[in-house]
């Protein structure tokens, strides 16, 4: 028998104030973490991919970026759609330098993070990187994959009562 999938609070952020302020919730309440990640991990997460179509995008092995070059070019687009519609599945993997370690960051630490490359991402007017997977986005595209993202990710994370 295989190992039930953790629990997840479905949640619906509209705006980039909205993530945060569950962040900032999440930091103050305490939380019960049912997944693999930290609030602090979870943030700094965020924040790292909200700064790569800025930044550069990290650069995995020649097997991977050949996967993902044919994958950008065939399921990439279907991919997409989905998450536009459905939000992020879990089970997929990240690229591992996407994710600090609990040790690196603190909670304070990552919300910290995120808030600042929300706000970088919000001031920024200078072209965005393709994404591998998904191709060119626009800014506005890029806050809803990364909204949707968010409310894949803090969904595991559960506010103490």
């Amino acid at each position: 028998m295989g190992k039930a999938a953790p629990v997840k609070r479905p949640l619906k952020f509209e705006s980039t104030d909205a993530m945060l302020a569950e962040a900032r919730s999440l930091l103050e309440t305490g939380y019960k973490s049912r997944g693999n990640w930290t609030l602090g991990q979870t943030c700094g997460h965020l924040a790292n991919w909200m700064q790569y179509p800025i930044d550069g995008f990290p650069r995995g092995p020649l097997p991977i970026r050949a996967m993902l070059w044919v994958m950008k070019h065939t399921v990439g687009p279907g991919m997409k759609r989905k998450i536009l519609t459905e939000g992020f599945s879990g089970g997929s993997p990240t690229a591992p330098q996407s994710v600090p370690q609990a040790a690196e960051l603190s909670d304070q630490q990552g919300l910290e993070k995120l808030q600042q490359a929300v706000e970088r991402l919000t001031n920024y007017d200078g072209p965005l990187l393709p994404s591998p997977l998904f191709g060119a986005m626009d800014k506005s595209m890029l806050i809803t994959i990364t909204l949707l993202h968010a409310e894949h990710h803090v969904g595991y994370l559960e506010p103490n009562s």
